[in-house]
């Protein structure tokens, strides 16, 4: 993207809440902070004792406690049989399910204060450096990396310490792995973990009082902890072969042949160099990974995403070979046209068209004045390509460029800014609260998904508009999903993770169970308006990276959201809901942040509905979903999903659909806010079971 003023459009200001505990030094540099990452409860928490974070299979926290029981950064990781399901946890389906944060293992020293110093710094897409500081010569350095096999820690100058929250029952002497020293310990609920530990002087560690001390004086090296799984003979050995060597971050590399997307995590590794690297894959990176690692027979448990597979190697590539084709709109949608349904979409076009754009788009919440705009922008394709009535669609183009222009001169009821905190754009308040938490990056792809595919639509029908307003659409795509590094006014990849394969929602708000998306639909929407405004802007490089990102996306949502009846990821008594509803880090609850109803739960993950949602939503998927869940209830629904869960439907079954359009004034249920009775009629007369 081309080098980019932020004040041609948006007023500066710092953030009400800035990045906290960040390195001094680090914070000299004023680089953008991610936002939305695993571990920005820490950046973010005032507690003495911030909420765990999430680097996966292991969760962690810092702790901070004055009566000094547990000090440093403690370790959790809850086995599948441990999770707690509710409310009833014999009910096939539970509702939620999730892990209780265990502090099996605590990082400390004996010099540490009960209160100790926590500095952060160099926060990227994959990792944070936490430091325990006790003076300039004296700290603990702590790399916390996605999918690391072993929590490292590295001492200066400090004598160790390791505490628990569930209580050791034994610690092993020292075996030698070359220069290392491995020592085996065990706890009350039955699970035995690793130290390792090389460094000087040699570790002399006993267990006393409850902790395990060490007799040996301050100590300088790398201390490394991990789990051994249940029941697993070879897993010690594994872990002994990659020992002594660690992941500080990863160099991100995707590419695009216009047939098959791929990506490469390419870990930046310190420590032994001699070893081969270990870390934690997901389920959907197994499933992808088609070279630079190979799997062992390590398994642990993340709260939220299935087993984990420890895979031994210095890379990892995966491949995505089914890349979408679709374009503005579906795919040889002449050929299913009728005359007949033609001229019904003319005729109901007419009637939107004659609607106010402006009035009606010109709301209090970013959020919903987008989905107006989709939603006519929308009719003016219809117009302009499906219809090819000139007339009626400039009187639409002109329209929604009137209805747009409040936005792209920031002159719209809650105009942008730009944080000079963190480094980005935001609404321009101070409120938690308002528009869904925006002001604290909550849901900006969801939001401003919605404008960038209204401005892709948009320059396709007028290039003129497009070329003019272009700064503007691509800087919130850059927000949303800035990909260089080199770009000073944002983050990378603010939304998007490259390691759970989809994007996160909440952005710089505390919580317990880390981070959550609740709507896959308006997180693809964004990746497919992002691909879309590349193919009208001719940036191919735009368009490939989203292609790749919506491969990944219809992969992991597939395994962690929606779920098919042979899902064998998430635990078995959760399956039959179908969907997860809000999926957190730690937990996954089927329900949503705004009604508890069974259409609402559905329909948020179908909005909006446009001609990339058979690639994400399978054939397979609509069927069970429609048979087991909402079939039975779509007859008596008042609400605005109904009219979504009738164009999900219509995917494998469109006479379905066009028969409840056709009669839609009929029914008790008016049309989403976002969607207009002409794209429905378009929609179900163009679907191909």
């Amino acid at each position: 993207f081309s080098i980019f003023h932020h004040h041609h459009f948006f007023i500066s200001k710092p953030h009400p809440q800035p990045p906290r505990r960040l390195d001094p030094e680090f914070a000299k540099s004023n680089k953008p902070i991610p936002t939305n990452k695993f571990y920005t409860n820490l950046l973010v928490d005032t507690n003495l004792n911030p909420n765990p974070v999430f680097p996966l299979p292991y969760a962690l926290r810092f702790e901070s406690n004055p009566d000094g029981a547990l000090n440093g950064f403690s370790i959790s990781n809850v086995d599948e049989y441990q999770k707690t399901l509710g409310p009833d946890p014999n009910a096939d389906p539970v509702q939620f399910f999730f892990s209780v944060y265990t502090p099996s293992i605590a990082i400390s020293a004996n010099e540490l204060p009960k209160l100790p110093d926590l500095l952060l710094s160099d926060p990227t897409d994959f990792s944070i450096v936490a430091t325990l500081s006790f003076s300039a010569t004296q700290k603990i350095t702590m790399p916390i990396v996605r999918g690391m096999a072993f929590v490292t820690a590295i001492y200066e100058n400090l004598t160790p310490l390791f505490l628990t929250g569930v209580g050791f029952t034994s610690i092993s002497s020292p075996v030698k792995v070359g220069s290392l020293q491995q020592f085996t310990v065990g706890l009350n609920d039955g699970s035995t973990w690793l130290i390792y530990a090389g460094g000087s002087p040699e570790l002399v560690l006993t267990l006393t009082d409850g902790k395990i001390v060490c007799d040996s004086g301050p100590f300088s090296g790398t201390i490394q902890i991990a789990k051994v799984p249940k029941g697993n003979d070879e897993a010690i050995g594994i872990y002994s072969n990659s020992s002594g060597t660690y992941a500080t971050g990863v160099d991100l590399d995707v590419e695009n042949d216009g047939k098959v997307g791929s990506y490469t995590f390419n870990w930046k590794i310190a420590g032994d160099s001699s070893k081969s690297l270990l870390q934690f894959a997901l389920p959907h990176h197994v499933s992808s990974l088609t070279s630079g690692a190979t799997p062992t027979s390590i398994s642990l448990t993340s709260p939220s995403k299935g087993q984990m597979i420890a895979f031994s190697g210095n890379s990892w590539s995966f491949t995505e070979p089914e890349l979408n084709n679709i374009g503005i709109l579906p795919t040889n949608f002449e050929s299913l046209l009728t005359g007949d349904q033609k001229a019904l979409i003319a005729e109901q076009a007419k009637l939107d068209i004659a609607q106010d754009f402006t009035k009606l788009s010109n709301l209090e919440s970013t959020y919903f004045s987008g989905k107006v705009m989709a939603k006519f922008a929308l009719v003016c394709l219809i117009a302009n390509d499906v219809i090819v009535d000139e007339a009626l669609s400039t009187t639409c183009i002109d329209q929604l460029k009137n209805a747009m222009q409040s936005f792209v001169t920031n002159t719209q009821i809650v105009p942008f800014r730009y944080d000079s905190s963190w480094k980005g754009i935001s609404i321009d308040r101070d409120d938690q609260g308002a528009d869904f938490g925006a002001a604290f990056y909550n849901d900006h792809h969801f939001h401003y998904g919605y404008f960038v595919y209204t401005a892709a639509i948009l320059r396709h029908l007028d290039e003129a508009w497009g070329a003019q307003n272009g700064e503007w659409v691509e800087s919130l795509i850059r927000d949303v999903s800035n990909p260089s590094a080199d770009d000073t006014f944002f983050p990378t990849f603010r939304n998007f993770d490259w390691f759970s394969g989809h994007s996160w929602a909440s952005g710089i708000i505390a919580s317990g169970d880390g981070n959550n998306e609740e709507s896959t639909s308006e997180d693809y929407n964004f990746v497919y308006g992002m691909k879309l405004w590349g193919q009208v802007s001719k940036r191919p490089h735009t368009e490939q990276l989203a292609d790749v990102m919506l491969a990944v996306e219809a992969r992991s949502m597939s395994t962690y959201f929606l779920m098919e009846d042979d899902n064998v990821v998430q635990p078995k008594k959760f399956i039959k809901n179908k969907v997860t509803g809000i999926l957190f880090e730690n937990k996954a609850d089927h329900t949503t942040f705004f009604s508890n109803t069974t259409d609402a739960i559905h329909g948020i993950q179908m909005i909006p509905v446009t001609p990339i949602m058979p690639y994400i939503r399978s054939k397979k998927f609509i069927n069970e979903e429609w048979n087991q869940i909402l079939a039975p209830i779509v007859g008596g629904l008042t609400s605005n999903f109904q009219s979504l869960i009738e164009m999900n439907h219509a995917i494998v079954d469109p006479k379905a659909g066009s028969d409840y359009f056709a009669n839609a004034n009929k029914t008790n249920a008016p049309l989403d806010e976002g969607l207009s009775k002409t794209w429905a009629l378009f929609w179900c007369a163009v679907q191909s079971v």
